[in-house]
């Protein structure tokens, strides 16, 4: 179990229960993802993905192609892979109005958590509707424990939204002391000194450079990302791990292997940094 939890850890920001994922949604899996479920069950997310994707093709439409999209996306994140597309697949279920409630609220939470972790501006809009819509106890306690964490640490928002913290506060002393655990952020340290230029280049990139040019990386997550990991990670030397992600672009993207479906039905290939970085440890 500790191995498990330690794997589910991985998930940035917060570290959700394992096997809450699996158990949260109220109607029972089909028959046709009930293999993907216990694969996910397991922590086998890459098989549990490839399931939930066979599923959903020999589903074309219906609340278990839905519930095979969210399978999908949300082993996708496990996996630390894929991780903007499975984002994408996941706010587009959230926003589905023809896709069954507790489905959209399920993706609304992954969403949610993922959106925390990347400081991104969505996260306490889609935690809000998976507390107040869904009707499933588990999603309940976690969407409003990690809503409630997220809105202490911003009080701007937390006055914007004073009655959804006020019924936070008032509920707050049911929530299991797991959901507690489970929910609370874990602490990080901030960005080095060293890393700035990095983060400065690839800021000026994306709003100058890439907009002009359009999305042209094959790989994920794309070179742009890759150099803010490694600056982030090692400072100047991630430069150099940059220059060889450079050099290795072609032969990965020939060799096919890790392809990735993106919600617009391109295809890109999975190349972390945590692959191609061990020999340098951790510089920060």
């Amino acid at each position: 179990m500790s191995a498990l939890r330690t794997a589910a850890s991985m998930i940035p920001g917060l570290v959700p229960g394992i096997f809450f994922f699996a158990l949260a949604l109220p109607v029972a899996w089909g028959a046709g993802l009930e293999l993907a479920s216990d694969l996910f069950g397991e922590g086998q997310w890459s098989a549990a993905r490839t399931e939930s994707l066979r599923a959903q093709s020999e589903e074309a439409a219906g609340p278990e192609a839905s519930k095979a999209r969210l399978l999908a996306a949300v082993s996708a994140l496990r996996m630390e892979r894929g991780g903007e597309g499975a984002k994408q697949e996941l706010a587009a279920l959230w926003r589905e109005e023809s896709t069954d409630l507790e489905t959209r609220c399920m993706a609304a939470y992954e969403f949610g958590l993922a959106d925390w972790a990347v400081g991104g501006n969505d996260a306490a809009a889609a935690l809000e509707f998976a507390y107040l819509q869904t009707r499933a106890p588990p999603l309940f306690w976690r969407a409003g424990c990690s809503l409630y964490f997220y809105l202490k640490a911003d009080k701007r928002l937390r006055r914007q939204e004073a009655a959804i913290w006020q019924s936070l506060q008032s509920c707050r002393d049911a929530w299991p002391l797991e959901v507690w655990r489970e929910c609370r952020p874990r602490k990080k340290a901030g960005p080095s000194a060293a890393s700035l230029p990095g983060r400065w280049l690839v800021q000026f990139y994306r709003a100058q450079i890439g907009p002009a040019i359009g999305s042209r990386c094959d790989l994920l997550p794309s070179c742009s990302e890759y150099f803010l990991q490694a600056s982030r990670a090692h400072g100047l030397l991630g430069v150099s791990i940059v220059a060889d992600r450079f050099v290795r672009e072609p032969s990965v993207v020939s060799a096919r292997e890790n392809p990735v479906p993106m919600p617009d039905g391109r295809i890109r290939y999975a190349d972390p940094l945590s692959g191609h970085d061990s020999w340098m440890g951790n510089t920060k």
